[in-house]
């Protein structure tokens, strides 16, 4: 006789599928082909949310809404300084479907946000800045909804 617990097989099948599911998931997060570079993900559940930009999104353009610098605003400049955090929130004003991209200048995304259609809806996402940032725009309307990122210095 033996000492040792016994594992059902429905325990053995359930920690199989979820070391399956997480080694799946570890590749999401890597870095983007032929970038070099690592891709950061939306998250709005992050404790530190940092500082905020405000944007609304409508086919013709990005619309600024806060910090004041951008507000009202068509496809404003973001000023961002490298490591910093951020937490950019855009506002579907127009029912079309949006999402944001952050990219670097061989337009390969750093950032990419979620993605919606419906009017009203809110997508945030919390990023730290880097010094690779050069632009933002939309992935379903790229020629009239992109704008430019300035990097800032302490």
């Amino acid at each position: 006789m033996t000492d040792q617990p016994r594992t059902s097989r429905r325990t053995a099948l359930k920690l199989t599928g979820s070391a399956l599911t997480a080694t799946a998931l570890a590749g999401c997060t890597g870095s983007l082909p032929g970038s070099g570079e690592s891709k950061q993900k939306s998250s709005s559940k992050n404790k530190q949310k940092g500082k905020e930009i405000r944007l609304g999104a409508k086919q013709s353009g990005w619309q600024g809404g806060a910090p004041k610098s951008i507000k009202g605003k068509k496809n404003p400049t973001l000023t961002l300084q490298p490591g910093q955090k951020y937490t950019l929130t855009w506002e579907s004003l127009d029912g079309k479907e949006h999402e944001l991209y952050i990219v670097n200048k061989k337009d390969n995304p750093i950032v990419k946000s979620e993605d919606a259609e419906e009017k009203g809806k809110t997508v945030s996402t919390t990023f730290t800045a880097s010094k690779k940032m050069v632009q933002y725009y939309c992935e379903y309307h790229p020629q009239s909804m992109r704008g430019n990122i300035k990097l800032q210095q302490k």
